[in-house]
């Protein structure tokens, strides 16, 4: 895991400045803390920062060139399967000069083109630059767990592991992109490809880009496999099947020259990949998880310790104060230059800093939920059933209508009148489902200054259109998740709060065979009868996980931040409303403070502040005028 910059010039080949490059890789030294790569010549530099995890010799530090010279690479990233790409590029001649993913990238790219991409198995952002062609290819893995952000300037381009670096460019505009920043009021993140700054772009997952004098070209390589279900399927024979891929993701993860833990919440999720670790014979287990001081209800220490019991991990708690609270805010929002507000960041910050002292790699149970039915889908898929099997009754429109406006919106599904006369096969292309719970237009109104667009509301139909209406709601759903709120929220808050500590993370449960293998599951095998992750659970209780643990309801991380605003936090957040003096041209000043108010006096206001404090900070950190 590491951090990649890099600048290119095609007009001026003296405008790409080896030493800003250089300060953008110091930049990302929190991403790797072992090493500085540089790599220059006339119109090109490009930058690395190391974090050693697989050969940790001086020879295979990047920037990476290829054999004849003509190539060079820098690469963010693990290969898990790197040894049998090797070994198959070894039969067709390849003499390798180290023992890294890195170089097996390199190899495998020359040899095969995009078509060695289908052959890997893991996450990376990598940009290859191609001496004799001038041409820079940059790529993103399947699922985005990995990110990479770029920007044209004139007469060339720029692109980095992070935000902040592209900025260091004087050609890059800071002007914020209003449809963007409505999309962030509304749903506390941003889609891909845009960003908060107008000028600055991200890569989407899956996709593939090349940068030249004639210009900028991107493609998708790969997209989600939502086209093909198996027809039958023996759940007995499922979960087996389902066992075996899961496994074996989790023991691909474990490929590393420097030790590895596991983030364990005491859920489901999280736990799984403890017993799997264990079915596989890994003998020593760290694992680790946070709470809150004085504040039980967002304790899951019982649970984690259980499972820690059970499979014999050597466990480590960090409990957090409000005062250890209050000083790491700033930190916790300075990584956060593509900001999102979900509160999981705070817990997850603090959780990587304490296995930073023990390990370099961590194992999450993120993309779970996304890719075998998680959440309140149970809840969601009732209510279809209930319209679908409503609305075409005599007298029972008016009865679907109201089982739609009070339950749907509680699960975050889409307008009524969205779907009340499409057809049945129609049905999936018409959900919207987004577990961000997007504010109303009335309080987007009440916040944003008229100059605003309208608020992201339909913003995720694009993603809904490449599900085969065939495949049925669930999928849709799913597959909606798995191209925006996966790689735009949880991924990328993943990657920014392990990587603010020098640890990498690494998702078992989006390993592409085993994505592949849950895209073909009939529903019944992901949700039925109320159960959510109904394959998930059933394979957790097998691998001796207590039942009341598999199969208790999602919390996902608990944080007392709304509790807190009102009492050590509450300066914090005024302070740092208060001082965004940028804010003023976007939003109604008062309405800002008005919210604060409400929830200090009893109002739930703690979500929404939680969002306008992480878009306060950004804009003073950005420079935002």
């Amino acid at each position: 895991m590491c951090g990649i910059c890099g600048e290119v010039a095609y007009g001026d080949p003296a405008a790409a400045d080896p030493e800003r490059v250089r300060g953008m890789a110091r930049r990302l030294a929190h991403r790797g803390p072992d090493g500085e790569g540089l790599w220059h010549e006339p119109g090109i530099a490009l930058g690395h920062r190391r974090l050693a995890i697989i050969d940790l010799t001086p020879a295979a530090a990047q920037p990476m060139a290829s054999p004849d010279g003509r190539f060079q690479i820098v690469y963010n990233g693990e290969i898990y399967n790197f040894q049998e790409v090797r070994a198959e590029l070894e039969r067709r001649g390849e003499l390798f000069t180290t023992r890294s993913d890195t170089e097996v990238l390199l190899r495998a790219y020359l040899v095969w083109g995009r078509d060695g991409l289908k052959k890997l198995n893991g996450m990376w952002a990598f940009a290859l630059w191609d001496r004799a062609e001038r041409r820079l290819t940059l790529c993103r893995d399947r699922l985005g767990v990995k990110p990479l952000y770029w920007a044209r300037v004139p007469g060339g381009f720029v692109f980095a592991s992070e935000v902040s670096p592209i900025l260091d460019h004087p050609k890059v505009s800071r002007e914020i992109n209003p449809r963007a920043l409505a999309e962030q009021v509304a749903c506390r993140y941003v889609l891909a490809p845009r960003t908060l700054l107008g000028a600055v772009q991200k890569l989407p997952p899956g996709h593939l880009m090349t940068v030249s004098a004639e210009g900028i070209s991107v493609t998708p390589y790969w997209i989600l496999p939502v086209g093909d279900r198996a027809r039958r399927m023996d759940e007995g024979h499922a979960r087996e099947r389902f066992g075996n891929l899961f496994e074996a993701s989790v023991k691909r993860r474990l490929i590393s020259d420097v030790p590895v833990g596991v983030l364990l919440s005491g859920g489901l999720d999280s736990s799984a990949v403890v017993a799997a670790l264990r079915r596989g014979g890994q003998q020593h287990l760290s694992t680790f998880t946070v709470a809150f001081e004085g504040e039980p209800q967002c304790d899951e220490r019982p649970w984690a310790r259980r499972v820690a019991d059970q499979f014999g991990s050597d466990h480590h708690e960090v409990v957090i104060s409000p005062a250890h609270f209050a000083n790491s805010l700033g930190s916790v929002l300075s990584h956060m230059d593509d900001p999102v507000a979900d509160m999981a960041v705070l817990p997850l910050y603090h959780v990587c800093a304490l296995a930073s002292e023990k390990v370099k790699v961590l194992l999450s149970g993120q993309g779970a939920d996304e890719v075998l039915g998680g959440y309140h889908l149970d809840r969601v898929m009732r209510q279809i059933r209930a319209i679908v099997a409503l609305r075409n009754l005599p007298g029972a429109r008016s009865l679907a209508a109201a089982i739609a406006r009070r339950d749907l919106k509680r699960a975050y599904l889409a307008r009524w009148e969205e779907i009340k006369d499409a057809d049945p096969g129609q049905l999936p292309g018409k959900i919207r489902y987004d577990l961000t719970a997007p504010l109303s237009r009335e309080t987007m109104d009440r916040l944003l200054k008229d100059c605003m667009p309208p608020p992201y509301d339909r913003t995720l139909d694009a993603l809904y259109t490449e599900v085969p209406s065939h495949r049925g709601p669930l999928d849709a759903i799913l597959a909606t998740l798995c191209k925006g709120w996966l790689p735009d929220n949880l991924l990328n808050h993943g990657d920014r709060m392990s990587m603010a500590h020098g640890v990498e993370m690494r998702v078992p449960f989006l390993d592409v065979d085993l994505v592949r293998y849950c895209f073909r599951l009939p529903e019944r095998l992901k949700v039925r009868g109320g159960i959510t992750k109904l394959l998930l659970k059933r394979y957790a209780v097998a691998a001796g996980i207590p039942s009341d643990i598999a199969y208790r309801r999602k919390r996902g991380f608990p944080v007392p931040w709304s509790t807190w605003v009102r009492g050590p936090l509450k300066s914090f957040v005024r302070d740092t409303l208060d001082g965004a003096g940028w804010m003023d041209a976007y939003f109604h000043r008062e309405a800002l403070r008005a919210v604060l108010d409400e929830h200090l006096a009893g109002q739930d206001r703690g979500l929404l502040l939680w969002n306008l404090t992480v878009l306060a900070h950004w804009g003073q950190a950005m420079g935002i005028g």
